[in-house]
């Protein structure tokens, strides 16, 4: 029997909401050209005969560009009204995030370890959230190394923040690939939607944290994600009025 994957469900809300965005941008961008070439052949045909003989010439200009703009602000509504699309952060082991990304990982790849180091932090945020954007570096990272090899997984705290780092012995990203790798769906591996680097970096922004991914360097590529450490809570009694 298939054990259960237990970021699989957090994982198909983060592709349909990756797949959602993508959608909603391309779309308004579609309704923006539609409004932008309607505005063009309104001021074009103001000087034509027939605009002034027939008044539905610019009724239906004015249809084209009103319908452009409810079809935008209706795609922009549905998306907002998805309340599955939502999460609300809790006080969570960052080191457990990590420990479970590892666990979870699905290396085909035969060959390929990870080597995890993490130490404990506490940060505010939806944990299956944080241990699947791990867990898309990780199998990006084993990915990458086709012939076998390491990938190494750390967890730190520098200062007021969480740190991972995701490893690999890879040859890096080429030159040619490194601003296509941030768009979503862009993949050479088979099979895949291209959409991991793009999901991590979602759950990072959410959460107020960075990602970044450097592939520059000769013995395979680094991606760091830092995130905020949750406020630590007062003593009792602190902030209170000082009595005599």
């Amino acid at each position: 029997m298939t054990s259960r994957d237990p970021l699989g469900a957090v994982e198909q809300t983060a592709t349909a909401e990756e797949i959602v965005a993508t959608l909603r941008h391309d779309l308004r961008n579609c309704f923006g050209t539609i409004r932008n070439a309607a505005f063009f052949i309104k001021r074009k045909v103001t000087r034509e005969q027939v605009f002034r003989d027939d008044p539905r010439v610019e009724q239906f200009i004015d249809v084209i560009d009103e319908e452009a703009t409810a079809a935008s602000a209706l795609i922009d509504g549905v998306i907002d009204a998805n309340a599955s699309l939502r999460r609300r952060p809790v006080s969570a082991s960052a080191r457990e995030c990590v420990l479970t990304a590892a666990a979870c990982a699905r290396i085909a790849e035969p060959g390929i370890s990870v080597d995890v180091d993490a130490a404990d932090g506490v940060v505010e945020l939806d944990p299956a959230e944080l241990a699947l954007a791990i867990r898309c570096l990780v199998e990006n990272a084993a990915e990458s190394m086709p012939g076998g090899g390491v990938v190494t997984l750390r967890g730190s705290v520098v200062g007021a923040r969480y740190r991972v780092e995701v490893g690999d012995t890879g040859t890096g990203v080429p030159e040619a690939e490194r601003e296509a790798i941030a768009r979503p769906f862009y993949t050479t591996k088979t099979g895949r939607l291209g959409l991991g680097l793009n999901i991590a970096g979602r759950v990072v922004r959410r959460y107020f944290g960075t990602l970044t991914v450097d592939g520059r360097a000769p013995s395979g590529t680094l991606a760091c994600i830092e995130l905020p450490l949750a406020a630590a809570p007062e003593p009792p009694g602190a902030g209170g009025e000082e009595r005599l």
